[in-house]
């Protein structure tokens, strides 16, 4: 990756519906060459995919949570297999510390939300941390160096 792959990773977390035109204009490269690098990108597994990001509030899921569970009774296999199958849940993390995984659910409300948690609690143990506020819910990820996002940082600004 050079400095003009970095800089389309940054201009694309900052705006995934940036147009191929206007991001050859911001790095000064020909469309085809821009749509050739993201192709690359996306190949390599840099670039994961093109999102949307739904608020959860805002399409009825008022309470928004964090499950961690450990102590598992079940191969871990299996309990992410029933797990994914949650539409309440939107995010499963195998992590180290006490806890085996943490996941990111939300429900429309507090009925909701322990009948899924009663439910998991026949697989082990679980806490819970209901999310009061995010204030920074998603940044975005300067690939390399510090030395190589400081000139990142300034290039992206002219």
């Amino acid at each position: 990756m050079d400095s003009i792959d970095l800089k389309l990773i940054i201009l694309l977390q900052e705006n995934s519906r940036i147009s191929i035109t206007d991001l050859s204009k911001k790095v000064n490269l020909s469309r085809p060459s821009v749509q050739e690098r993201i192709t690359k990108m996306v190949d390599k597994g840099i670039i994961e995919g093109f999102t949307v990001i739904v608020n959860p509030k805002k399409i009825g899921r008022k309470i928004v949570f964090f499950i961690e569970i450990s102590n598992l009774n079940i191969p871990h296999t299996k309990f992410v297999k029933i797990v994914s199958e949650k539409e309440a849940i939107t995010e499963i993390h195998a992590v180290t510390g006490q806890a085996n995984y943490i996941m990111k659910a939300s429900t429309a409300n507090i009925d909701e939300m322990n009948e899924l948690l009663e439910e998991l609690m026949g697989y082990g143990k679980v806490v819970t941390s209901i999310i009061l506020n995010s204030p920074l819910r998603r940044n975005i990820l300067y690939p390399g160096c510090q030395k190589k996002i400081a000139i990142v940082k300034d290039e992206s600004k002219m």
